[in-house]
């Protein structure tokens, strides 16, 4: 009986014992150790995430690094160099350098300073600039690329022939494209603009249509700031660039022409300053401005003369004057309407009869004078001879 109680004690004690053992190891060794693999979790986790960050930074760049070698850079506006994107019908191209015109082989890149044109009715060629820039030639047209080194952050095109259609994003910034003829350039493109290029015999036309968005034009002597949607010019320009005529085809367009220097008064110093002179214009279909250009025998200063005409054909604005020369400048000499000239005339013809019935009256009042002086000097004379004849 002793010895099976005996051993029934130290039973219990060995069971306590693994008791405290137990929840020694839960208090101390299992959540630290359990809170330990959490960290190293998360902190395996964060390094598989950068890891993948990593791999796709490289398949970025090795997109970036296909692109540039299929010359389309992702994050450049312009690619290095234009190629022909589509082609339908005949197309041909005159590279800097060549003496004969070759077919457009579509997908190619051509340099800086290439022509290009379509031949017939039904030709069709698209010259992509960028991933959102192209120029499209429909029909019988041509335009040629400006040569240019390959770092310059912007593109032009001059205008040959035809029609040219010039599409670039709505959102494109300023000085990013130009397109450029002998007498004006266009320039701050956005959208959509049209041009219609012309040589007559003695000198070269283009209507300017802006079909969305906003395009800038300039020549010399005038500039026409943010044509919109819808509207349209024409320009006419002489061979020898002595004249410019700045005609209105659809909407309202804002027209501003030079019109030389002047002297303006500054009170603050009590000096004079010379400034330039402006004259804004609106052109509007049926309105016209003219502007001739003079190279003078002596010296280098052109001589200019601008006139502005309404719809009717009148005459609004018209100013003379030397370039940079204030002591030349007629300043704004104003209309002169053939109505106006009729009622002047009208008037100096009144003014006229006027003064010569004055002329009249006076002289007659002077005749009656000397003649009244003279009866009364008879008479006077007469009466005085009988006074004496009585007194005597």
């Amino acid at each position: 009986m002793k010895a099976l109680m005996r051993t029934v004690v130290a039973t219990a004690a060995v069971a306590a014992f693994v008791a405290v053992a137990q929840d020694d190891d839960f208090d101390f060794g299992d959540g630290g150790a359990d809170e330990t693999v959490a960290d190293a979790g998360d902190t395996s986790d964060g390094g598989d995430e950068a890891a993948d960050g990593d791999d796709e930074a490289a398949d970025g760049d090795e997109a970036a690094a296909k692109s540039a070698a299929k010359g389309k850079p992702a994050t450049k506006t312009f690619f290095i160099l234009p190629y022909c994107r589509s082609l339908e019908g005949t197309a041909e191209v005159l590279k800097p350098g060549a003496t004969a015109w070759e077919p457009v082989q579509e997908g190619k890149f051509y340099p800086l300073g290439t022509a290009y044109r379509t031949l017939g009715p039904g030709d069709f060629i698209r010259v992509q600039f960028g991933s959102e820039i192209e120029v499209t030639l429909k029909g019988a047209a041509s335009f040629r690329t400006r040569a240019q080194p390959l770092n310059v952050a912007s593109r032009a095109i001059m205008l040959l022939s035809g029609t040219v259609n010039v599409k670039l994003p709505r959102n494109a910034a300023e000085g990013l494209f130009e397109v450029a003829a002998p007498g004006f350039r266009a320039f701050n493109l956005a959208g959509e603009s049209r041009y219609v290029y012309r040589t007559t015999g003695d000198g070269d036309e283009a209507v300017i249509r802006c079909v969305t968005d906003r395009v800038d034009v300039e020549g010399r002597h005038w500039s026409v700031a943010r044509m919109r949607a819808a509207d349209e010019i024409r320009v006419r320009t002489s061979a020898d660039l002595l004249f410019t005529g700045l005609y209105g085809q659809r909407g309202d367009c804002n027209v501003k022409l030079d019109q030389g220097r002047i002297l303006v008064r500054d009170f603050e110093t009590g000096t004079n300053k010379e400034e330039d002179k402006f004259l804004d214009w609106k052109l509007s279909p049926q309105t016209a401005v003219r502007i001739h250009r003079a190279l003078p025998a002596i010296g280098e200063r052109m001589s200019v003369t601008i006139m502005t005409f309404d719809a009717s054909g009148e005459l609004r604005n018209r100013c003379a004057f030397a370039e940079k020369l204030v002591e030349v400048n007629s300043g704004e000499l104003g209309p002169v309407l053939n109505k106006d000239s009729a009622d002047l005339a009208k008037r100096a013809a009144e003014a006229a009869e006027t003064t010569d019935g004055d002329v009249e009256e006076a002289e007659d009042g002077e005749a009656d004078a000397e003649n009244g002086e003279s009866s009364g000097g008879a008479d006077g004379g007469a009466d005085a001879s009988d006074e004496d004849d009585l007194d005597f």
